[in-house]
């Protein structure tokens, strides 16, 4: 039963994007802007930095895009970390009950996807270690505001999911983060 259910399910998708994509043709984007996160585990680690996008709409209800990003990370007793790494994801458009209105301003998309960072840290923090690599998970929304045909602002609230980087004895646990991203997407 749970495969006819797996089945019916993936065939309604696959049907839905036959049917988006016969309407409407591939749209490219590239975005950028400032990114910060905070840890929510009590490590009181918080994050700034900066974030650029590249990314494609298969069709007016989802797309794929790919995140590079690059932070400064603040730690406790004055310890600091920077992090650069990139992520790719799977986008979907909230309204696509009604997706293009040339006339709309205002967009809502939500993300899901998975990444890759590097962290190095002070060398007084740890003797054992100054680096560590690490893959995360995210889930974020997106509100757009449309400046123009071409242009768009954005606001993106999200949680990421990392390893604790930062404690060598638990350097395999996760902990969870509140992020949020602003800046501008430009379509191509």
């Amino acid at each position: 039963m749970k495969k006819l259910y797996t089945f019916f399910i993936l065939s309604c998708l696959a049907f839905l994007n036959i049917i988006a994509q016969e309407q409407n043709r591939t749209q490219w984007f590239i975005g950028g802007g400032a990114n910060s996160m905070l840890a929510l585990n009590g490590s009181g680690n918080k994050h700034a930095g900066g974030k650029v996008s590249f990314g494609a709409w298969i069709n007016n209800y989802n797309g794929f895009r790919v995140n590079l990003e690059a932070t400064n990370i603040w730690m406790k007793n004055d310890f600091t970390a920077f992090s650069y790494g990139a992520g790719a994801e799977w986008m979907v458009n909230l309204f696509s009950l009604k997706p293009y209105d040339p006339e709309r301003k205002f967009f809502l998309n939500a993300f899901i996807g998975i990444g890759y960072n590097h962290y190095t840290l002070d060398k007084d923090f740890n003797k054992h270690y100054r680096s560590i690599n690490d893959i995360n998970g995210n889930l974020s929304i997106q509100p757009i505001y449309k400046l123009g045909a071409t242009s768009s602002l954005f606001v993106e609230p999200g949680i990421r999911v990392n390893t604790k980087f930062y404690d060598f004895d638990q350097k395999d646990h996760v902990y969870l983060n509140v992020t949020l991203s602003a800046g501008i997407i430009f379509n191509l």
